[in-house]
């Protein structure tokens, strides 16, 4: 279950690396980027969910 547990993890950060990047790579990310901080904790939390929506799924599994 560790290992389960950890590749979870590391596609939750891969999910919030990547919206990260997607919103500041866009135009409105660019224009906004005075609210870098918040966008990253946005995105950190939205990672935290896929994480707990995947670990939930498996838990039914």
């Amino acid at each position: 279950m560790d290992t389960i547990n950890m590749i979870i993890n590391v596609i939750a950060i891969l999910v919030g690396l990547g919206l990260y990047m997607g919103v500041m790579n866009s135009s409105w990310g660019k224009k906004h980027q005075e609210y870098m901080y918040a966008i990253m904790l946005g995105t950190i939390l939205l990672a935290v969910i896929v994480g707990g929506f995947i670990r939930w799924l498996v838990i039914l599994r």
